[in-house]
């Protein structure tokens, strides 16, 4: 009798994933990938029409739910709201552009502004945590900035970063054993690039990037599969940034 084909553990069937920052690039990469791999999954976003706009495209269980990671009650009862939680991503991003200023002449309001990632993710995480599978994970993508900032103009955007550097990295062992890791992003080809693309393109595939590669969304979306199904990868920063961060 031939033996039963073994469950890997990298298998998402039945499983629920809930992506935040869902309606575009990263995020809704990473929607793509776990779908395929047979995962049911929940996108997060603000847009309720971006949401449904980009879920019309997706094939597999997916589910598009509008929600600001700000609030925290409509975190609460979207992410509180679900029956299941195995895997929670942490993908969004505002416009980070248009907080570049030298640090003396930022107004309070792009201050403000700067943390609002972190405390989005920190929503979410507050909601999830509770309702995460035991063997669950948490993964989040934040900026090479972190470890490489630009010389001019983003202070605060190396220190939003560098923040969730640290909130992941502690989580994983506040919250083992579930899982928490971050994918730390290079130039990626985003909507946050729109207005200046071909320029961002062309020095991405220059010699002053060592994988002469603008990133593209699957490319991180592969890592965030890769740290959302190792059993074995918690506590971790996986950079991929086309080599950004060694130059």
């Amino acid at each position: 009798m031939p033996a039963q084909e073994a469950t890997t553990p990298s298998d998402l069937a039945g499983q629920v994933v809930a992506v935040v920052g869902a309606s575009s690039g990263i995020g809704l990469a990473a929607v793509r990938a776990a779908a395929g791999r047979g995962a049911r999954v929940v996108m997060l976003a603000r847009s309720a029409a971006q949401l449904q706009e980009a879920a019309r495209g997706i094939a597999g269980d997916v589910q598009a739910v509008a929600m600001d990671m700000l609030d925290r009650s409509a975190v609460e009862r979207a992410i509180g709201g679900l029956a299941r939680l195995d895997h929670l991503v942490l993908t969004a991003v505002a416009d980070e552009l248009a907080r570049r200023a030298p640090v003396a002449a930022l107004t309070d309001a792009q201050v403000e502004r700067s943390f609002d990632r972190l405390r989005g993710y920190i929503c979410a995480v507050r909601a999830a945590a509770p309702r995460l599978a035991g063997r669950g994970s948490i993964t989040m993508v934040n900026g090479a900035s972190a470890v490489k900032p630009p010389r001019q103009g983003f202070s605060l955007l190396a220190a939003e970063n560098a923040s969730i550097l640290g909130f992941g990295r502690a989580l994983a062992l506040e919250l083992s054993p579930q899982r928490v890791n971050v994918v730390m992003a290079g130039v990626v080809d985003t909507p946050i690039h729109a207005g200046r693309r071909e320029q961002v393109r062309a020095w991405a595939e220059s010699e002053d990037l060592p994988a002469r590669r603008f990133g593209q969304p699957d490319d991180l979306a592969q890592a965030i599969l890769f740290l959302m199904t190792n059993p074995y990868s918690t506590g971790a920063v996986l950079t991929v940034d086309g080599g950004l961060t060694a130059t």
